[in-house]
């Protein structure tokens, strides 16, 4: 098996982990230009990255096969990305973009109490802190009074929390001597096959090949290379460097992302001074925080990369 890349360094992996961000910030856009509902549209997303990555694992000189114990490690995690994923789309569904995005910020707060268990820290009042203060910088970025329907908030908040479980596992994972690539994979069957129950219930939402536009399989095919398989696989080497929490703060500034693209590109969301004020606290807490984990003194992104995965 080939050896896997070095780490990288802080500043590259800093800047990598803000171009990924980029990347998801389009998915949004994406999924206002795909037809199709939200059930079909995340299972042809999944199931095209399992397809791509199928191909890519040996093209990178590493096998498809793997002992089961660790595949059905891989296989657990995937299970919580296929439920994020319905849960996320079902909060935007059911109680809007906004609420949906909103609710997703607390994934900050969630990891800075999921991280120590995993890792074996004491949790850190300064980052429970500073995920409580994405919370107001988001709320302030999309200018919202939360008053969305209970199940749309409901479905937001576990998003989040499982969001959380998984880059927090993600971040034990990727300690391994794994290749990305496979690992993502093994993942993501799991998560297909999570989302594939969803049409044991609806049948009528599921959408054929066959009854794909041209458009939509053009949009889903960027959705699922430059929007997923490129940024699932560069995270999990950004997770050799920086911790779960650390890429889970700079994750917030997806939905800025999303707004600026959103107003560049369709001239219908004019960015407000609240907008500004929220980017402004997103940004000021991400430096924050990146300044914080450079002091000498070993913080949670060195334990992390320290610690041997269970």
């Amino acid at each position: 098996m080939r050896a896997l890349t070095p780490k990288l360094s802080r500043p590259s992996a800093h800047a990598l982990l803000h171009g990924i961000v980029l990347l998801w910030g389009c998915t949004a856009i994406l999924g206002k230009q795909i037809s199709i509902a939200t059930i079909p549209l995340v299972w042809y997303r999944i199931a095209l990255v399992v397809i791509v990555l199928a191909g890519l694992v040996p093209l990178r000189g590493h096998s498809l096969r793997l002992p089961w114990q660790r595949a059905r490690s891989y296989f657990f995690v995937g299970v919580f990305i296929g439920i994020h994923w319905l849960c996320f789309y079902g909060a935007v569904k059911v109680a809007g973009v906004a609420t949906g995005v909103l609710t997703l910020s607390t994934i900050t707060f969630f990891t800075a109490l999921i991280e120590p268990l995993l890792f074996g820290r004491r949790v850190d009042v300064r980052e429970l802190v500073i995920g409580a203060f994405v919370v107001g910088g988001a709320a302030l970025l999309l200018g919202v009074e939360v008053r969305a329907a209970p199940l749309g908030i409901a479905l937001g908040l576990a998003s989040s929390l499982f969001a959380a479980c998984f880059g927090v596992m993600n971040g034990r994972l990727a300690q391994r001597d794994e290749p990305p690539e496979r690992l993502m994979l093994y993942e993501l069957v799991a998560a297909v096959a999570t989302v594939s129950v969803c049409f044991v219930f609806v049948p009528s939402q599921f959408v054929a090949p066959w009854q794909l536009s041209s458009a939509d399989v053009g949009w889903l095919a960027v959705l699922a290379v430059m929007c997923t398989v490129v940024p699932q696989v560069l995270i999990l080497n950004v997770l050799r460097t920086l911790s779960p929490f650390t890429v889970a703060l700079a994750t917030n500034l997806e939905s800025v992302y999303s707004l600026i693209l959103a107003a560049i590109l369709f001239h219908d969301e004019p960015l407000t001074h609240r907008f500004y004020l929220g980017a402004g606290v997103l940004f000021t807490l991400v430096g924050l925080n990146a300044a914080r984990k450079a002091r000498p003194t070993p913080g949670p992104d060195e334990r992390a990369g320290s610690t041997t995965p269970a």
